[in-house]
């Protein structure tokens, strides 16, 4: 019975996430947002490379027009592949899109769930935090846009759990922080660093009111390591690639107060009415009630303020920007900080409508007050939910076609390339001229990032280079292309992308010095005749060891669980 009443929470959990993907389940709808093109090629060159064992951890040689551009090993590698066997299992996009979003909705909303008790919030009242978090814009970014950072937001709060441990414990235990931090920087590194800087508050917290600093410190610095040896192919993988080559960052954003957050106005991202209200309930309530409230309590609170305010209209960042151009880049949208703010602040609301009251009838108010704020939030991610849906039954059939560029434009095939159990017949149905991480050959700033057009140059040389070749991969992992060339010797752009590090063969030849354009795409001087060419990545001696660094570091974590689960068992049994 005990075991049935842990599980239920769960359950409920799930079953709430089925029910916001119903209407997408019954019409059998894929919504296809605005950053679903570029991760479709990120998974399906990963599925493929599951599919036939014919690896390549470095260049795309399956997706993105097979053109041997670099992504997943700079984008969250781990879990690039775990969407890549998730694709293999639903077998259609229809099917990838189901699983992935219910794994998403599920994933944030448990962890949410088991995060409450940190703070004492009761069964009914975590249950209420965990699906208004679920539901969130943060978390919906996923299910209806393809947003990475839905991903990211599911993950915080496991992480945040090992943050409250910190501060309520006096403790660092290990595998309970390095674990979420790894997932995380193995799937969307700026919301590892966002959760890192939500930590530092809860760490010092916890490492002043410490019996044994000297433990709680060393178990910090081994956290850190294990958590870089887990990761070393992340970080060993960026810090080859940047050093060796200059590669295109994301699109600037220049206007970054405009990408802020906001309880209510114009111009910016205003917040859905019952979440801005939730975080002004719970404002007042602190403000009001500070000498009454736990210590805990209120650098939870003031940690979830601060994380509000630099994601907000309020915190100057277009002056800022004008003083560090680079975060343009780097930060781009100020409002992915809120994520810390939402778990935190409705982490609090939780724990406000826990607190018993001597009246009856605010009793009564603080039992009516989360249902009713999960009914509506509810019906707001409904909506979009129905909003996809109807979008894909449209003419356009896309939810979001900004810098889509549409190979078929007939509206049936579409849909059927988007449920069709051939995955690559929707990548070349659907492309995008996204040219994150191309290695370019000029300094780029935020003020010269368009002058050079990337996106029309990737869409001009790499999409719409319409050359005969056929495209292969070999058993080693490489790309392998042929060009039948009937008149005569000639100098050819090949859609094809070089790094620093990446290797061209022209028929079994080792080709040095090669030719590229501003964006990376290589030039070669053809024979009259068959040409072979192939392209290949051979990375520094120092990245492959870290690489089996990183494996076998996560053969002894899944050994080390599986002996502690055995131990149990043996355990279990031998008591029975």
């Amino acid at each position: 019975m005990k075991k049935a009443s842990r599980l239920f929470p769960y359950l409920l959990i799930f079953a709430a996430a089925i029910l916001l993907l119903l209407p997408q389940i019954v019409s059998k709808s894929t919504i296809v947002g605005i950053d679903s093109v570029f991760h479709m090629n990120r998974f399906y060159d990963t599925a493929m490379q599951m599919k036939t064992g014919r690896y390549n951890y470095f260049l795309s040689v399956f997706g993105f027009q097979q053109s041997a551009r670099m992504v997943n090993p700079l984008y969250g590698p781990l879990s690039a592949y775990f969407n890549g066997l998730l694709l293999l299992i639903g077998g259609s996009w229809f099917r990838y899109q189901l699983l992935s979003s219910t794994i998403v909705l599920f994933l944030s909303g448990a962890t949410m769930y088991h995060l409450s008790f940190k703070l004492n919030v009761d069964k009914f009242n975590a249950l209420v935090v965990a699906i208004i978090y679920m539901l969130s814009n943060l978390v919906m970014a996923w299910v209806v846009g393809e947003q990475f950072t839905g991903w990211g937001a599911a993950l915080l709060p496991f992480l945040m759990i090992s943050g409250l441990d910190m501060a309520k414990a006096h403790r660092v235990r290990i595998l309970l922080l390095a674990i979420p931090m790894t997932l995380l920087l193995q799937t969307h590194i700026m919301s590892s660093l966002i959760g890192a800087c939500a930590l530092i508050p809860f760490f010092f917290y916890g490492f002043y009111y410490s019996n044994n600093r000297k433990k709680m410190f060393l178990n910090a610095i081994s956290t850190v390591f294990i958590t870089l040896a887990l990761t070393a192919n992340v970080w060993g993988g960026m810090l080859e690639v940047y050093s060796k080559n200059k590669l295109l960052p994301v699109a600037p954003q220049t206007e970054m107060a405009s990408d802020s957050i906001a309880l209510f106005g114009k111009h910016v991202f205003v917040l859905n009415p019952i979440y801005s209200g939730i975080i002004i309930f719970v404002i007042l309530y602190f403000i009001i009630f500070w000498k009454k409230i736990t210590l805990i309590s209120h650098v939870t609170f003031l940690n979830g303020m601060f994380f509000l305010w630099i994601s907000s209209c309020l915190f100057p960042w277009n002056t800022f920007y004008k003083l560090v151009p680079g975060i343009a880049y780097f930060i781009q949208m100020p409002r992915r900080f809120s994520v810390i703010a939402f778990i935190l602040l409705i982490l609090c609301f939780g724990m406000i409508m826990t607190e018993k009251s001597a009246s009856k009838s605010i009793n009564l108010l603080k039992l009516v007050t989360p249902f009713i704020a999960v009914i509506l939030v509810f019906l707001q991610g409904s909506t979009l939910i129905h909003q996809g849906v109807k979008a894909y039954n449209s003419p356009g059939v896309l939810y979001n076609d900004y810098n889509v560029h549409y190979q078929s434009y007939d509206n049936n095939q579409l849909r059927n390339s988007l449920r069709s159990r051939d995955a690559e017949y929707a990548i070349k149905a659907l492309t995008k001229a996204t040219p994150d991480y191309l290695p370019i050959d000029y300094k780029v700033t935020p003020t010269n990032y368009f002058d050079y057009h990337p996106y029309g140059n990737y869409d001009q040389r790499i999409i719409e280079n319409r050359l005969p070749l056929k495209k292969s991969v070999n058993t080693k992992g490489n790309l392998k292309l042929i060009y039948e060339n009937n008149n005569g010797n000639k100098t050819i752009e090949l859609p094809v992308i070089k790094y620093h590090n990446t290797q061209i063969y022209l028929n079994n030849v080792l080709q040095k010095n090669v030719k590229t354009s501003h964006i990376g795409s290589i030039y070669l001087n053809m024979k009259s005749g068959k040409n072979v060419i192939e392209v290949k990545y051979q990375p520094e001696h120092w990245l492959t060891i870290l690489l089996w660094i990183t494996s076998i570091s996560w053969i002894i974590l899944i050994g080390y669980f599986i002996l502690r689960l055995l131990k149990r068992g043996v355990k279990y049994y031998s008591k029975k």
